[in-house]
């Protein structure tokens, strides 16, 4: 019977010494399952600053919008505008088209490749270049510059203008108060167009 009673104390003892060293189990694996998820996520977004250098943000027809000196409304669109993190006012746009309004008149610019600098409101194209107002005044060349803030167009190479059937063709220009003054640079030749006809 002691022999009995001893064994059966012993079983007891040992029910409750596992059930304790299964708890201590238990809560440790829970503790290291927590600190090892945590030292994976932050090991996963610990970056260095060196690799956000080359970050680029593609945005998707962007609108940038703007005043000008003479508080009339202005705005510059694409297919497509990447920047920079580097250069974050400096965008690089793909069928650029800008939009300028002076009084009842609207004024557009379009070309196949852009630049826009937002911080200064100014806007570089190339290839294909039109401007052009609502009416009948149409200027094609292969690169040209707008200030909207000045309200200043200028281009350095060959263009090719049309207004009222007459034709100029220059080696550059620039075109001040929308469209009111237009300067030709270099050799230019001038048609004009027979209006008795």
């Amino acid at each position: 019977m002691g022999k009995l009673m001893s064994y059966s104390i012993f079983i007891k003892s040992l029910k409750y010494i596992l059930i304790i060293i299964s708890i201590i189990i238990l809560a440790l694996v829970i503790y290291n399952n927590d600190s090892f998820k945590n030292n994976k996520i932050y090991n996963e977004h610990s970056f260095k600053q060196d690799d956000f250098q080359s970050v680029k943000q593609v945005l998707h027809k962007p609108v940038f919008m703007g005043i000008n000196k003479k508080k009339q409304p202005f705005k510059v669109m694409a297919k497509k505008a990447t920047r920079l993190k580097e250069s974050p006012d400096v965008f690089d746009l793909e069928k650029p088209t800008g939009e300028l309004k002076s009084g009842t008149e609207k004024f557009f610019v379009k070309g196949d490749k852009g630049i826009f600098y937002k911080d200064i409101q100014q806007l570089k194209i190339k290839g294909n270049v039109q401007f052009n107002n609502e009416q009948n005044m149409i200027f094609n060349t292969s690169e040209m510059y707008f200030d909207f803030k000045k309200e200043v167009l200028i281009g350095d190479r060959k263009v090719r203008g049309e207004k009222n059937n007459s034709i100029i063709i220059s080696e550059g220009f620039k075109v001040t108060n929308n469209g009111d003054k237009i300067f030709f640079t270099g050799k230019t030749k001038l048609k004009l167009a027979n209006e008795n006809k």
